[in-house]
């Protein structure tokens, strides 16, 4: 027993020994690249099983007199500590620009050369790769080696990474001070005044981190303009550049004047400063260098069929600008369209989307980018966009300098719907942009240089194989959760999708070949949604299934049971249409794909409303049907009785 001891305690030691041994810190002196930033390095590491990891003292700097002397130089310093790979205690980062003036003094046996430019300077704690304590931020211009001017500076407290008290930020014009609740909100007063007028002042009026006024003063004259109204839900986000331009937004719809904030631009300076650090930390190890400023703003919540939209909005709106900004920046076209009328219409109507649609929903697609939509009321964002009214589906246009104008208009433009004020009005001018455009781009294409024809083949080609490869993704990893049923459709979509992609490679003229992948591209878009739904329909039916059902007592088993209603509905859902809709997917086409989409979506809202509705009269009718197209016919004018 005494023996077994001994060998456990030195088995013990030797492993202690070993882990010891591989967690001994390493020094290095050498070169290294982080980010943008290469320069001279000393830092200390250890070595893990799974990875190399800074841990101790750390400094990276560059500095370059050979360039300085000759004509300038950018130079930079990063000093601090890492622990286990994520940076903890004080740092220090130094970036400079710098010019050698003629001017030079010999002090005792060294000549030291003056030198003008500008230099950044940041300080502060990490605790965890989060800032804590105070830190700071300063830009200063130098003349003569000497501070000339401070052109921005910031201080904040942080407790773990969240700003707390007050905190002061200045430029060369604006001076701002405001304070946190310990949450990191922002709260009370927070006042920004001119540096060389302190009556002209801007003050934001926070509650708990709810805007609520802006006050400005502005040589004697006073303005004061509420923000946010009282809503029944608010949401916590950050106060970043995405709430300031939902500022922007709300200021303008709501009191018709343009935003202008000396507070904003000193935020969006100080956001700059905190990323250019935050950016070089994160290339080393985990850290949250960021102001961290919170805010409340009223939540709008969106469901999954407008966020859908939103996606929707978002991709037309990329494929339209790129066939817009294709065509407007055309060198060769430009040249053409001066002699040939036709060209210069469709120029003329290319101008005229760029301008009505394409640029309000350049405005939508950045608020999405910016995650603020959420927190916008839609029917007021939309009149911000549209001031004038939203476009029309017949594009006027004046083709000559006899002011003679001409309509374009697309030939299916009755199946577009521009009333409203929801998502789907806004998906439907995106859409119509975008395939507008798309003809244009065909009607045009023998007027191209041969040279912007391959570019535009080339992108297309790029987005053609971009989405085939998304919808054989997206189906493969549909089929293992599915019934067998399912895999004869969703395979026939991957086996079009493949066909149609030989059809385009197989086609030689480059005007057909362009016209042909446009057209496919709708095509696999379409494939993709169809995709989506089918792959919910067996959960969807569920769903509907379970709705349709009512707890029973049976007297019998002396227990409640769920018993089916409706049976006739159910029973016409479950055992017609849904087979019907997997026996047109699997002999779909790229003409019909869409139209089968909609039929599934429009047949699983029917039943879920019908669930409440008096069915008595379609049950009646639905006995003897066993046609599917009957069946949703009848299921529409259901409908469209409720509706009368």
């Amino acid at each position: 027993m005494i023996y077994f001891k001994k060998r456990l305690v030195l088995l013990i030691s030797l492993v202690f020994l070993y882990h010891s041994y591989g967690q001994e810190k390493q020094q290095y002196n050498g070169p290294l690249e982080v980010g943008a930033y290469k320069g001279k390095a000393a830092y200390t590491y250890v070595v893990t099983e799974q990875d190399t990891l800074y841990d101790g003292a750390f400094q990276l700097q560059s500095s370059n007199l050979n360039a300085l002397l000759e004509e300038a130089d950018t130079s930079f310093l990063m000093e601090g500590r890492f622990y286990k790979g994520t940076p903890t205690g004080p740092w220090h980062f130094q970036f400079g620009e710098f010019q050698t003036e003629s001017e030079s003094k010999l002090v005792g046996y060294e000549y030291r050369v003056l030198v003008s430019g500008q230099q950044e300077e940041g300080r502060g704690a990490l605790s965890k790769g989060k800032p804590d304590g105070k830190w700071s931020y300063e830009v200063n211009r130098i003349k003569s080696s000497e501070v000339e001017t401070t052109l921005f500076s910031s201080v904040i407290n942080f407790k773990n990474g969240v700003p707390q008290q007050s905190f002061q930020m200045e430029n060369d014009s604006t001076v701002l001070v405001g304070r946190f609740l310990r949450n990191g909100l922002a709260h009370d007063e927070w006042t920004s005044y001119a540096s060389n007028d302190l009556e002209d002042t801007e003050n934001w009026i926070f509650d708990e981190g709810l805007l609520q006024e802006i006050n400005w003063t502005t040589d004697g004259i006073s303005k004061k303009i509420s923000v946010f109204a009282s809503h029944n839900s608010y949401k916590t986000i950050a106060l970043n550049q995405g709430y300031i331009d939902l500022l922007k937004a709300t200021i303008t719809s709501e009191n018709s004047v343009d935003f202008k904030s000396d507070v904003a631009q000193l935020l969006a300076e100080n956001d700059g400063y905190y990323a250019k650090l935050n950016g070089i930390l994160n290339e080393m190890g985990p850290t949250e260098l960021t102001p961290n400023f919170k805010v409340k703003v009223p939540f709008y919540e969106l469901d999954a069929q407008q966020k859908s939209d939103i996606d929707q909005i978002a991709q037309d709106y990329k494929t339209a600008k790129s066939i817009s900004d294709t065509l407007l920046h055309n060198s060769h076209l430009n040249i053409v369209r001066r002699s040939d009328a036709d060209a210069q219409y469709r120029y003329e109507v290319v101008k005229k989307i760029d301008a009505d649609f394409l640029q309000p929903l350049s405005t939508f697609a950045k608020y999405k980018e910016e995650d603020i939509l959420e927190y916008m009321e839609l029917p007021k964002l939309m009149q911000q966009l549209w001031p004038s009214g939203k476009p029309s589906t017949n594009i006027e246009v004046v083709t000559d300098s006899t002011q003679a104008t001409k309509t374009f208009v697309l030939a299916n433009t009755g199946e577009f719907n521009f009333n409203g004020n929801s998502t789907k009005t806004v998906a439907a001018i995106a859409e119509y942009a975008k395939l507008s455009l798309q003809e244009l781009m065909e009607s045009l294409s023998d007027r191209l240089t041969n040279e912007a024809r391959l570019q535009a083949l080339n992108g297309l080609e790029k987005d053609l194989i971009a989405e085939n490869d998304t919808l054989v993704t997206q189906i493969d990893s549909l089929l293992p959760a599915l019934p067998v049923l399912y895999n004869t459709p969703l395979n026939n979509l991957k086996k079009l999708a493949d066909k149609s992609l030989g059809e385009y490679a197989s086609l030689n003229n480059p005007e057909e070949k362009l016209a042909f992948g446009n057209k496919l591209k709708v095509c696999l878009d379409e494939l993709q949604e169809l995709t989506g739904v089918l792959g919910a329909l067996p959960a969807t039916s569920e769903e509907i299934k379970i709705l349709y059902e009512d707890a029973i007592w049976n007297p019998f088993m002396a227990t409640v049971m769920q018993e089916g209603v409706k049976k006739k509905v159910t029973s016409a859902y479950s055992e017609i249409l849904i087979p019907s809709f997997l026996k047109q997917a699997t002999e779909v086409d790229c003409e019909n794909a869409k139209k089968l989409t909609e039929q599934i979506t429009h047949t699983n809202d029917r039943m879920l409303k019908l669930r409440e509705e008096d069915t008595k009269k379609l049950e009646r009718k639905l006995r003897r049907e066993k046609n599917p197209n009957e069946i949703m016919k009848l299921l529409h004018e259901q409908s469209t009785a409720k509706e009368n």
